[in-house]
């Protein structure tokens, strides 16, 4: 017994040492994410590179580590992923999501979620109080390997080594051809987009600029032999010669 205390004070100091107990066991775990900065075609262009602290640093603690892949959410988890998706100004088809943290810290809830959509590029979407962001797979496994693995990339198994993101955009940048490969190159400039290079089936290749989300950017699309010689850039990818 402790001395002073009443049967009454002494469930109330159990009730508060329990609560604090429990407390002290819930993980925190900082958000923080490096992303690219760059140009349009006819501004100087930088590739990626780390610069603006919006989205996790590390890597994704999926559920399965040992599995490589991020278990999709629950129903309702799933629902808000989408929601913050739109919310984030991704247009495409969801057919998967799953949780990649959730915490409340000094009174600011914020949650990332990685969606997976259908024939398109997958995207990690990210709310830290009022601030939404969103980035494609590509763009983080680009990053991923400037950073030399010290980011975050797509976890979910629909994710994975998918090239339907870049297909899709070498679609809407009406390209004839078929893409065999692509690779993120960098983003940024007013109104800000994204740029990538697709290597096509018989090895033409392209550069194409697309609007981030929410950007009122064109799309754009220019041969690596045009690019090169306006000094836009120069192509990296290469056929596989198996």
């Amino acid at each position: 017994m402790f001395p002073g205390l009443d049967g009454a004070a002494l469930r109330r100091h159990a009730r508060v040492t329990a609560t604090r107990g429990r407390a002290m066991k819930s993980p925190i775990l900082a958000i923080a994410f490096t992303m690219v900065a760059s140009t349009a075609f006819a501004q100087v262009y930088t590739g990626p590179r780390p610069t603006t602290p919006t989205y996790t640093m590390g890597r994704y603690q999926a559920a399965n580590e040992g599995g490589q892949y991020l278990e999709p959410a629950n129903p309702l988890q799933q629902r808000q992923a989408i929601a913050l998706a739109a919310e984030a100004g991704v247009t495409c088809d969801p057919i998967s999501a799953g949780l990649v943290k959730e915490s409340n810290k000094g009174g600011k809830h914020s949650v990332t979620y990685e969606v997976a959509c259908k024939d398109d590029f997958g995207w990690v979407v990210s709310k830290v109080g009022d601030k939404v962001s969103a980035y494609d797979c590509v763009a983080l496994a680009a990053s991923e390997k400037a950073a030399k693995g010290k980011l975050a990339t797509c976890r979910l198994q629909a994710n994975i080594g998918s090239n339907a993101g870049i297909a899709s955009l070498a679609r809407k940048a009406g390209l004839t051809c078929t893409p065999i490969a692509g690779t993120y190159l960098g983003g940024g400039g007013d109104p800000p987009i994204s740029r990538y290079e697709v290597l096509c089936e018989g090895g033409g290749g392209y550069i194409i600029d697309a609007p981030q989300p929410r950007s009122k950017a064109g799309l754009q699309a220019m041969s690596c032999a045009r690019a090169k010689a306006s000094g836009a850039g120069v192509c990296s990818l290469k056929p596989d010669k198996g």
